[in-house]
């Protein structure tokens, strides 16, 4: 609300209502402005001369004096009033009076005016004798009225009332509110009588200062009362900032703290220290058995009493105060238990004998899920800023017991799927295991069936050289396959403990090349290596990683063609929601692997070398890549292309894996 005129003018209209009119004055002050409206006392705010309003609001009041009063110039009788009876304000009828003459307070209108208004520039256009004119230029941004202007007529015609003269003669010869640009008077003063004029000079001193000293004791009332009004704001205030920065801990409370007990503590605490509560309990709805039971409660000398925490009641007890409370969702109030209608055997009552008792639901997502209870133990009873406090705090505490449930619940279901997850990887691994002993069975029973069959031909064929050889090669060959497959086995089925260190990325790469070149060198294959130099020492179980690296270069020299080429690149690498890690990459000019079966290629047995021209795969090497890759917490990708070569993609993680590795 903007300050444009002193609240002494709307005193003036509320003293003359006073006098003239019989009825309710509070009809007269409602739905002035938003500020008013907020007041405990408007009517003490608008009588206030310290306080000031928009000329809006005193345009309102004017224009509801008018209304009720059937009167079209009540304004003016206002301002008569108000001199007439000394209504102006002890500071302007001492800077009136002290002037002692109406031509010495034309004078000094402008001087006045401000004191009191910023709605209008007074100009004194002439002062001659006993005349005056007058204008009133009016601030056209403010919400004047016509009845301001007769208010300040009224003003300066009984204006020599105050110190006992004749009323001066005014004459409106132009108004701003009919249209022209300001409102101008012409003042007529009466005859000046010397005698009257010495008098009055004697005595003004001595009637100022009996003036002065009797509303000096009416501010000081004032004052004391606007004293004890700030000290009750204040403290007002103060639990206020209490209640925010509880809220504000209890905010923190429910985004760090997940554990139920320790939630409920921290908020009890600080409900307790901002409220200064004597006991507080809280019970919960349990909707499978339909009754309110207890969950927390604070202020006991040592623990909880059992009786308290095995307390339960029916939902269906509506006499209950706990239930009623629940199914209301409306708080209440029990100042005197003695004389209340409770039931004064039950147990909350015969072992805290409370004096009074207040009961707050618990509500959150428009249900109410539980109330909380305090009571006290003096004739005070529960204070109202107690249970105001309490009711700003139980939204909060709803909210953070639900969490706190929903995060225990959460971590039992998770604790059922780790459960689910180990028993569906037992079954998987028995299933894995009756896969493996089938394959195994097939391939270890193909190369025996060769060699038993060489063996029962052996003895006819004794001294055939030709099948003597042809016998020999195909034995150790295929005994070299049994040999593989087993020891690949047992690399498998047996448990590895990763043993993570920092080692040098590169130089690992390096001695898989080299172990390699006698292989790649056969078939005149050339290794392109670009390794970044922001890849240094990485975090790694080098011997999972060189079976890996290796596994991977064995399988790109045997699908490259004579004189290619294998490149082999390292990168950092940033992932969105992921550690950084380092990226390797493999690739090679073979002829690639068919889209329908890239899905597949990690699998345990599945191979593509027996579609080739290779006769040594067992299918499980890539497998175990996949393996020991996702020890390290990392991942293995392939992309590839028909007659195009294929791309093998490693990502490491930087942090350590916090996972061991698992066997079959």
């Amino acid at each position: 609300m903007k300050k444009e005129t002193s609240c002494i003018n709307s005193r003036a209209i509320l003293d003359y209502l006073e006098t003239s009119y019989s009825g309710d004055l509070s009809v007269i002050l409602k739905n002035l402005d938003p500020e008013i409206n907020a007041l405990p006392d408007p009517e003490s705010f608008l009588r206030d001369p310290n306080n000031w309003i928009s000329c809006t609001v005193i345009s309102k009041l004017f224009e509801r004096a008018r209304s009720i009063l059937n009167d079209d110039r009540a304004a003016y009788k206002a301002a008569r009033h108000a001199v007439e009876n000394l209504h102006l304000g002890y500071a302007q009828r001492i800077f009136v009076k002290a002037f002692w003459s109406t031509r010495k307070v034309v004078n000094n209108l402008q001087k006045i005016n401000d004191k009191w208004n910023r709605n209008k520039k007074v100009e004194l256009v002439k002062v001659k004798g006993n005349e005056a004119v007058v204008r009133l230029h009016w601030d056209p941004r403010m919400n004047s009225s016509r009845d301001i202007c007769l208010y300040n007529q009224g003003a300066y015609t009984f204006m020599p009332r105050i110190w006992g003269g004749k009323q001066n003669t005014l004459k409106e010869t132009c108004c701003y509110f009919e249209g022209a640009d300001y409102c101008e008077y012409q003042l007529k003063f009466p005859q000046r009588n010397r005698l009257h004029e010495i008098v009055s000079r004697f005595y003004t001193s001595k009637s100022v200062l009996m003036d002065t000293i009797r509303e000096m004791e009416e501010d000081k009332k004032i004052i004391e009362q606007k004293y004890e009004e700030v000290n009750r704001l204040n403290t007002t205030l103060n639990q206020k900032i209490k209640q925010i920065l509880a809220i504000q801990e209890t905010s923190k409370a429910i985004l760090s703290v997940l554990d139920l007990e320790k939630l409920l503590s921290v908020i009890m605490n600080i409900l307790s220290n901002v409220c200064r509560i004597n006991r507080a309990l809280i019970f919960m709805v349990n909707e499978t058995d339909q009754h309110l039971e207890y969950l927390y409660g604070i202020g006991f000398d040592g623990d909880v009493p059992d009786e308290i925490k095995n307390y339960r009641v029916s939902l269906d007890r509506v006499s209950n105060m706990l239930v009623r409370v629940t199914s209301t969702g409306r708080p209440e109030y029990i100042h005197e238990v003695e004389s209340s209608s409770l039931r004064k055997q039950n147990i909350l009552l015969t072992l805290g004998h409370p004096t009074s008792v207040y009961v707050v639901p618990l509500i959150t997502k428009s249900k109410v899920i539980g109330v909380i209870a305090t009571d006290a133990i003096g004739e005070i009873g529960v204070p109202i800023e107690t249970r105001e406090t309490m009711e700003v705090f139980a939204p909060q505490i709803a909210i953070a017991i639900e969490n706190a449930k929903l995060y225990l619940r959460l971590r039992e279901q998770m604790a059922e799927l780790k459960r689910s997850q180990a028993l569906l990887s037992r079954a998987e691994r028995f299933s894995f295991l009756g896969d493996l002993a089938a394959r195994l069975a097939h391939e270890i029973k193909n190369p025996m069936t060769a060699i038993g069959t060489f063996i029962q031909l052996l003895p006819d064929k004794y001294d055939d050289e030709e099948f003597r050889k042809g016998f020999h090669q195909i034995a150790s060959e295929e005994t070299a396959r049994v040999n593989n497959l087993i020891t690949e086995l047992l690399d498998l089925v047996k448990t590895k403990e990763s043993h993570f260190e920092m080692s040098d990325l590169h130089a690992l790469m390096e001695k898989m090349i080299l172990l390699v070149s006698p292989q790649g060198k056969s078939k005149d294959i050339h290794f392109v290596k670009n390794f970044s130099t922001e890849v240094r020492q990485v975090l790694m179980d080098t011997e999972k990683m060189k079976e890996v690296i290796l596994n991977l270069l064995s399988n790109a020299i045997d699908f490259s063609p004579e004189g290619g080429k294998i490149r082999l690149t390292t990168a950092p690498v940033e992932q969105a929601g992921k550690a950084p890690g380092v990226r390797i990459k493999i690739k090679d000019d073979g002829p690639g692997i068919p889209q329908s079966q890239i899905d597949q290629v990690f699998d345990p047995y599945f191979s593509t070398k027996h579609k080739s021209t290779l006769h040594n795969g067992t299918g499980l090497g890539l497998f175990i890549a996949h393996q020991n890759m996702k020890d390290h917490g990392g991942t293995i990708e392939v992309n590839s292309k028909l007659n195009k070569g294929t791309t093998f993609i490693l990502t490491l993680p930087v942090n350590t894996p916090n996972h061991k590795s698992e066997g079959f």
